[in-house]
């Protein structure tokens, strides 16, 4: 944001989420952050009432209006230092629902005031409407209305159409249990992101490659995630591939087998970003097995508090 929109920043901000149904009406999500359930369908004749009032880009919005159902609210007075300001918060917590599986929902824009003020909107002053018409005539009705919404402060923030989704995506709605999950981790999770570069850029990593125009650019954006959490200049292959192992799969045979696995993953994340000719079959392949690496080592670092150093797999593998 700005400097001159964090002097002004409104009490709460609302981002909108769509996709991710709720199976109670709200949950607390840590850091006096919280997500509540949309209560009335959000139309398209919401959204141009409000554009009507200084939401240049609600047009924008009309094809993921049917998907609304929630909205994350974090209060501009909560911002943690070091940490995250209040609206990226709520990146953090969509970032953390991903991790948890729910991978098919998109926070796509904010506003200062509650999407519930604007979803049922165009219901809600229906009959204003119909009595300023008949008391003052259409021009006044439709140009001035009686019932119009506050201007409005907000715009959009990650919007996509179109995105990968990981093949263990959850479809059912968000719980108690995943809000605790959330709340839980939240305060660390928003430090190690503020403090950790390589944790950072591992997690934009692990949300944005869903974004990727195609599934060489998506396995690329992966691995560079994962390399980050390793810190590895040399012998890159072998005791990345080595190091991964011990965080995924206990000692033994199955830790072998993972690790000649590995190898053979980043053999497939070369020939992907060199433009070597691979099957489509594989390349998806490839892509859904490089997310899942990626978001266990992520899960791992955040059950863990901080991302594993070259100490602690030493310690693991010769220890």
């Amino acid at each position: 944001m700005k400097e001159e929109d964090q002097q002004q920043a409104p009490e709460n901000w609302y981002v909108l989420v769509c996709g991710l149904p709720l199976a109670a009406d709200s949950f607390a999500l840590g850091c006096s952050l919280e997500i509540r359930r949309l209560v009335t369908p959000l139309s398209v004749f919401d959204l141009a009432s409000a554009g009507a009032v200084g939401f240049r880009e609600w047009a924008v919005l009309e094809p993921l209006a049917a998907s609304a159902t929630a909205e994350i609210i974090s209060p501009t007075c909560a911002a943690t230092i070091p940490g995250y300001d209040a609206l990226n918060k709520c990146w953090l917590v969509s970032a953390l629902l991903l991790l948890q599986g729910f991978s098919r929902h998109l926070c796509p824009a904010v506003s200062a005031y509650s999407w519930n003020f604007i979803a049922g909107h165009q219901d809600q002053v229906s009959d204003t409407f119909r009595q300023q018409l008949q008391e003052e005539g259409a021009d006044r009705a439709v140009y001035n209305p009686r019932g119009s919404l506050p201007p409005f402060r907000g715009g959009l923030l990650d919007y996509h159409l179109r995105l990968y989704t990981p093949r263990a995506a959850r479809t059912s709605a968000l719980a108690s249990g995943d809000a605790l999950w959330v709340s839980e981790h939240l305060g660390k999770f928003n430090s190690m992101a503020a403090e950790d570069e390589r944790f950072r850029f591992a997690l934009e990593s692990a949300v944005d490659w869903r974004y990727a125009k195609d599934a060489r650019a998506g396995i690329a954006r992966l691995w560079a995630g994962i390399e980050s959490l390793f810190g590895v200049s040399s012998e890159l292959v072998h005791r990345l591939s080595l190091y991964a192992a011990t965080v995924l799969v206990p000692r033994g045979e199955g830790r072998i087998g993972e690790f000649k696995r590995l190898k053979k993953l980043y053999g497939m994340r070369s020939k992907a970003v060199h433009g070597e000719p691979l099957d489509e079959a594989e390349l998806i392949d490839a892509l859904q097995q490089s997310y899942e690496i990626l978001q266990s080592l992520l899960l791992d670092a955040i059950s863990r508090g901080a991302v594993r150093g070259e100490g602690d797999y030493l310690t693991e593998l010769l220890g």
